[in-house]
């Protein structure tokens, strides 16, 4: 059965617009509000930020985005990892920041599925901050071309095969491979294997030709006959497809004849956003 799971969104822009806030607060986030990471920047936009006290001036005020494992529920107690910090300063009362927008130094978490928040903090005396507003920005997001998947085989396939559990776990453009057992079930020793993980936009069942874009590969060598390979895992350099949805899928590959032919493969049922 394939897990639900959040809808991602690529890393590029994450826009919110707020609706009229009912409960008066003193310190309000307002209008369009939303964040824009690229290489080492990231890009905070508020449209409005209103101070509706009626006398004096806010503490010093900052935006900040942050990466979260499960959807802030509003509490003020948040738990996870700063993207980036924009510094406004003081408010006076009744006054606004209009269209205020800074690209400053983004600092990535890391790779996994997150949801972002974007916070208005107030400083007080003590120089302690505390969160006045925030909204959650709808989706989830893929940092560090995350993805995992694993299945189990109970049996082999009767020839060169996997047996037992086969995974994948990617993230900063590297993949660790692991198979529990690399079967040959052959009287003779198997010619030279590798492992290649391919995303394909539907589930390969096995087709002569699997159309997809390769993520990574790993040689494995040679399998004595009537033997198995035990708890293979080596890491590899990884390349994320192009943003999508994919269905991943392991194969195994033997050199034949300076060919590389499919032996046996694993397609993971969960559904990866990059």
């Amino acid at each position: 059965m394939t897990a639900l799971r959040p809808r991602l969104f690529p890393v590029l822009l994450f826009s919110l617009l707020l609706g009229v806030h009912l409960r008066g607060q003193e310190l309000d986030l307002s209008g369009n509000v939303s964040w824009d990471q690229f290489g080492r920047g990231i890009r905070i936009f508020a449209e409005r930020i209103d101070n509706n006290r009626e006398t004096g001036a806010s503490g010093f005020l900052r935006l900040q985005i942050w990466a979260t494992d499960q959807p802030d529920d509003g509490s003020n107690a948040l738990s996870g990892y700063v993207l980036g910090t924009f510094n406004l300063g003081s408010l006076p009362a009744g006054s606004s920041f209009v269209n205020v927008g800074r690209t400053v130094q983004f600092f990535r978490p890391p790779a996994g599925i997150y949801y972002t928040t974007i916070t208005l903090e107030e400083q007080d005396a003590e120089g302690n901050y505390f969160i006045v507003d925030s909204e959650n920005f709808a989706g989830a997001v893929n940092f560090g071309a995350f993805g995992q998947g694993s299945v189990n085989f109970t049996e082999g396939n009767g020839d060169v095969g996997f047996v037992d559990e086969v995974s994948w776990l990617a993230g900063d453009g590297r993949v660790q491979f692991f198979a529990e057992q690399i079967l040959n079930a052959r009287t003779s020793r198997s010619g030279v294997l590798r492992l290649k993980l391919w995303a394909t936009s539907t589930p390969y069942e096995g087709e002569d030709l699997l159309q997809g874009f390769p993520l990574a590969v790993k040689r494995v060598g040679r399998v004595n006959p009537e033997s198995a390979l035990q708890n293979f895992s080596r890491r590899a350099f990884f390349r994320a497809p192009p943003p999508g949805d994919y269905y991943v899928t392991m194969t195994l590959e033997e050199l034949v004849r300076g060919r590389w032919e499919i032996v046996d493969y694993a397609t993971f049922p969960d559904l990866n956003i990059f």
